[in-house]
């Protein structure tokens, strides 16, 4: 998206309603130093790739795992391993060209599913299959079918309690498989709707057993699933409208664990992971997003990180929803504005957050107050739908930041702080 022209770059730091609102000039402060090491030669013919990238360290060597979507009939559509040092190509898993859609492969993710003391790769792609990969040859470990594609990451877990993990899928369509490790089917449940929103496991009702948190998109309802699919409970389309991202953690004093939506109609919510109950709401206008979650600031109580279209970030009190700060990232007349990411990306032991806009702009923002402390974007319109990936993939002590862009491309950048 091209930014309006003409703004006035006025700093505005005042106090609404108790929460503390920084304006447009702060993207331009002088926090630390935001910086690209590398771009990927991973350029597609669709300006639509929206699956996060997944980074971690695999023994003593960091990778980066990108899905990348392209156009029907192309060898576009790939599952790419890049060396995290510099970006280069280790293998690739190629999606027929027959397959190859804009969600070809989605959201990967690094995980020991097997139990074998190594982490392996994950993902669903388009052939409607989970697969798992070697995660430095791409030798293909396991091919398992499911009955649509997947859009969320796969979880690897004991989900059942029978101290051996299983793979838990949610497909585009709801329906929620378990698997074991040898892909064999555990359990199937059908949620009869869409499912964009990343599920979870947790032992959200703290009765020491874990269950799955699923929000759905075409009705609206948020499940809880005990470890043998059996509903815990369901919360009919408690907001009137879809469950587009979602994010989980221990928000209060009680022993429960909350599942936090959001929505397209602009919700952010706190539902108990007991009860099913929604403990508080707070209405952010339209295309709600969350990902971050966590004590950001370091106050002793958890916040989460929520944006909308209308290009704000905010930190909001876990426990009540109360706003502590609102930061503009951008004020052009965006599509969506992806979620952010936490993560120590100056290595001084403490968090800061990661944000990007739909217009390209990243920028590293200080959990404490909502300043930018540092920006960086890529020449030309290329867009950002996803989150970012926050991961110390060299091991070092300081998290390395990866972002895919619209065009299939993934950027790193590092962020060093000012003094």
């Amino acid at each position: 998206m091209r930014f309006r022209t003409g703004l006035a770059l006025i700093a505005i730091t005042t106090v609404l309603l108790g929460a503390a609102v920084v304006g447009l000039a702060g993207l331009f402060g002088s926090g630390g130093e935001l910086t690209v090491r590398w771009t990927s030669d991973t350029a597609r013919s669709i300006q639509g790739n929206h699956h996060a990238p997944a980074a971690g360290r695999i023994g003593n060597e960091g990778v980066v795992f990108a899905p990348t979507s392209g156009r029907l009939n192309t060898t576009e559509c790939k599952l790419v391993a890049l060396r995290a040092p510099n970006g280069s190509k280790r293998w690739n898993y190629q999606v027929p060209p027959i397959n190859c859609t804009i969600h070809s492969s989605a959201d990967p993710t690094i995980a020991d599913y097997d139990s074998d003391g190594t982490r392996e790769v994950l993902a669903t792609t388009t052939e409607e299959v989970v697969l798992a990969f070697d995660a430095r040859t791409g030798t293909q470990e396991l091919r398992a079918n499911l009955s649509e594609y997947g859009y969320t990451e796969p979880i690897a877990t004991d989900l059942t309690g029978d101290r051996t993990k299983e793979i838990v899928i949610v497909d585009v369509k709801g329906k929620v498989f378990v698997l074991r490790p040898n892909g064999t089917t555990v359990w199937t449940k059908e949620l009869t709707s869409y499912t964009n929103a990343q599920p979870a496991v947790a032992d959200f009702d703290a009765n020491g057993r874990k269950e799955l948190a699923v929000g759905l998109v075409s009705n609206g309802n948020l499940y809880l699933l005990d470890g043998n699919g059996t509903r815990q409970w369901k919360s009919t389309a408690p907001f009137d409208s879809s469950i587009t991202w979602m994010t989980t953690g221990q928000a209060d004093a009680d022993k429960a664990i909350e599942v936090i939506p959001a929505t397209t109609n602009g919700i952010v919510a706190a539902v108990d992971g007991a009860s099913g109950e929604i403990e508080w709401r707070r209405d952010l206008g339209s295309l709600a997003a969350v990902h971050a979650f966590g004590d950001g600031d370091g106050d002793g109580e958890p916040e989460v990180y929520a944006v909308a279209k209308d290009g704000k970030l905010r930190s909001l009190n876990a426990s009540d929803g109360t706003v502590e700060w609102t930061t503009t990232l951008t004020s052009a007349d965006v599509q969506v504005t992806p979620p952010p990411s936490m993560g120590d990306v100056d290595g001084d032991g403490t968090p800061e957050i990661v944000a990007v806009t739909n217009g390209g702009r990243v920028s590293v923002v200080d959990p404490n107050s909502g300043e930018i402390l540092a920006t960086c974007e890529r020449e030309g319109e290329i867009a950002i739908y996803t989150h970012p990936t926050v991961a110390d993939t060299d091991g070092d002590g300081t998290a390395e930041i990866y972002v895919m862009y619209g065009d299939g491309r993934v950027v790193a950048l590092a962020y060093r702080r000012q003094g």
